[in-house]
This record gives structure tokens, C-alpha cells and sequence, in this order.
């Protein structure tokens, strides 16, 4: 997914957050101070958290591979706890139910990529195929998502986007 796609799809129509509790849900280094926080605020914060993500992933992944379970166990665990934070932001955007279904959503497609890697050790081609077939049904899955949040974003956009 591009990093970027996620926080220019969310702050369609200058979103302005002034709830202290919303604020406080965004819990770690990417917390902001009791202060309204802006739509660029969050803008950066959920860029910090999409990078995050991607590193955590890419760090789950390399231990998949490299049969280090415990390092995998541990990267799993600090990339779930970042798909919470990443849930608990859109959450203090459109609402808690929003943020759970988010969060169901973002699992999803980290099963998926999961699923890819172990069909690449394995040396599994049809798992492999599989997973990547279930990453593009996905993509219209979240563009979905996105695009029920904000009218202005047309599904097909942000699935060929994804």
C-alpha cells in the first residue's frame, strides 16, 4: 500500500480533531499533547504509524523466512499492537465502529501477506498464488471501506491505488 494513500484519504474535507480522548486513544511515541490536533497533526501521525508498519512487516517477514520464531513471535506481536494504534486513529476520526472495522480490515490483508511468505518458504506456488489473488480482492475491500468514510474517494481509486 502507498504510505501516503492512507492519511490523503482520511483528511478529505480538512478533518480538525479536538477531543482530548480521541487524542489519547493514539497511546506510544505517536500520542499528541492535550492540544487540538490539526489535520496535519494527524496526517503526520498516521504517517508515522503507516511507516512503522511497513518496517514491522518487513521485520516479521525477514524473521518468517529466516526460521527465527522468536524474533517473529516478537515483530508479530509490536506489528498487531501498531494495527491497534493505526485502528484507535481512524477510530477518533469516524467513530469506534469505524476503528473496529478497520482493524478487522488491516488484519486481513497482514493474514494475506503472511500467508504469501509461508508459500514462499515452503516453496508452495499455488499458496503463493492464492495469497496474492486474496491481496488484490482486498484492495477493493479497502477501497471500499475508504470510500464509504469519504464519498469524494471513489473505490476503483483507491484499490488500483493499493
Amino acid at each position: 500500500m502507498r504510505l501516503s494513500l492512507l492519511p490523503t484519504a482520511l483528511l478529505v474535507g480538512g478533518l480538525t480533531l479536538t477531543a482530548p480522548e480521541a487524542r489519547a486513544q493514539m497511546s506510544g511515541d505517536h500520542a499528541m499533547p492535550a492540544a487540538t490536533m490539526s489535520s496535519g497533526d494527524l496526517r503526520v501521525a498516521l504517517n508515522n504509524l503507516l511507516a512503522e508498519h511497513a518496517q514491522l512487516g518487513l521485520t516479521a517477514t525477514a524473521a518468517a523466512l529466516g526460521g527465527r520464531s522468536a524474533e517473529f513471535k516478537a515483530a508479530a506481536g509490536a506489528l498487531d499492537a501498531n494495527s491497534v494504534q493505526l485502528s484507535q486513529a481512524i477510530g477518533t476520526v469516524y467513530g469506534d465502529g469505524a476503528g473496529q472495522a478497520f482493524l478487522a480490515l488491516w488484519r486481513k490483508h497482514i493474514g494475506f501477506i503472511v500467508d504469501y511468505a509461508t508459500g514462499v518458504a515452503k516453496k508452495d506456488q499455488k499458496m503463493q498464488d492464492k495469497a496474492v489473488n486474496d491481496l488484490l480482492a482486498y484492495t477493493k475491500d479497502f477501497g471500499a471501506f475508504l470510500s464509504s468514510a469519504n464519498p469524494n474517494l471513489p473505490t476503483d481509486v483507491v484499490a488500483e491505488l493499493v
